[in-house]
């Protein structure tokens, strides 16, 4: 089991909180899924499936 992590809240400013934890995310890999669909008069024209792989990588 993967150990839990203690994270201070309230520490820094909101510009390092933000890139903490992107830098969490990017570190750990993430997927983002989305959908999107433009329609007119309730019929679908242009439908987006989405899907960002975030990870970080070592060279």
């Amino acid at each position: 089991m993967a150990e839990a992590e203690v994270v201070a809240i309230g520490t820094g400013s909101a510009a390092e909180a933000v890139a903490d934890l992107l830098d969490r995310v990017v570190h750990r890999g993430a997927v983002v899924t989305g959908d999107v669909i433009i329609s007119l008069a309730g019929i679908d024209l242009v439908r987006l499936d989405l899907r960002l792989l975030l990870l970080g990588l070592e060279e």
